[in-house]
């Protein structure tokens, strides 16, 4: 399968925007990531038909969030290949979700561990291991890029072992 990007592009109202007379690009996703004309429209329809908490209320609407939650997990779970639906946890970015893994996970690294980051990481995937390296004197080892942009994996095995 091809993927076309003209076809993609028309998907995401924001990419129709020209900024100074140029075709808007997006690079920003881990922080905020643009919708899709499906997903707008049915978090507009989730909006305005069926909003209610999830997991914690017995009555109809409440239910029928819930069933329509736990749906999109199952249909993540899929597509992912995850053993279990219940392992997939949604959060509101990817910035959140690094920092949740941050936390989680690196609450067991302790001062000699170390975390292996690239150069090439966005913003948002280094501050929380800096954090965590400042608190628990862990570590934080880079992969190096090369001369045209490529992670220089030729002192992985250091890297890694230490």
């Amino acid at each position: 399968m091809t993927l076309d990007a003209g076809v993609l592009r028309r998907d995401f109202p924001v990419l129709a925007r020209r900024i100074d007379d140029r075709p808007l690009v997006y690079l920003d996703s881990a922080n905020t990531s643009q919708k899709s004309v499906q997903v707008i429209e049915a978090m507009d329809r989730f909006l305005r038909e069926g909003y209610a908490p999830t997991n914690r209320s017995a009555y109809r609407l409440a239910a029928e969030a819930t069933d329509a939650f736990e749906g999109a997990r199952a249909s993540v779970a899929r597509f992912i290949n995850a053993p279990r639906a219940h392992e997939v946890v949604f959060t509101k970015n990817a910035t959140e979700s690094l920092n949740l893994v941050a936390r989680s996970w690196g609450s067991a690294l302790s001062r000699g561990d170390a975390v292996v980051l690239t150069h090439m990481e966005h913003h948002a995937n280094i501050v929380p291991w800096q954090m965590l390296a400042a608190e628990r004197g862990v570590e934080i080892r880079w992969v190096p890029l090369t001369d045209d942009g490529f992670l220089d994996l030729s002192d992985l095995d250091r890297l890694l072992d230490g």
